[in-house]
């Protein structure tokens, strides 16, 4: 079985919490159903809107895993989990947002683009 890291709710006795690991992201249907609050059809759906819509690729964003002996699991990778963020509406997509949207802040390191312009003259 192939060790693999998710993005999940971590409930304590007085708050709930979301936990992203470090390193690669890659998330089952029922997981990604669990993080976001939604049921599998509507997940379903969403995953082929963004295929469909081609923000994303299947070869790229997913992938097949063997579980057991005769099982086999599809994942999907982090963009995936942060397209379906924004798309889906429920009060854990919104608060996964949230979150993603303050862990880019928190780390966010200014940078200067330069842009050149020349001008040709016609003889």
């Amino acid at each position: 079985m192939e060790e693999r890291n998710i993005i999940k709710w971590s409930v304590y006795s007085e708050y709930t919490e979301l936990t992203i690991p470090s390193g690669e992201i890659w998330m089952s249907e029922s997981e990604l159903a669990d993080l976001f609050g939604v049921f599998i059809p509507k997940l379903r759906n969403a995953i082929k809107a963004l295929y469909k819509e081609e923000q994303v690729k299947p070869y790229e964003a997913e992938r097949i895993i063997k579980v057991q002996r005769n099982q086999y699991l599809t994942v999907y990778n982090m963009e995936v989990v942060m397209l379906l963020a924004f798309r889906l509406n429920s009060y854990q997509a919104r608060a996964v947002r949230r979150e993603l949207m303050e862990r880019i802040e928190r780390n966010h390191k200014p940078f200067e683009v330069i842009l050149t312009a020349m001008s040709g003259t016609e003889n």
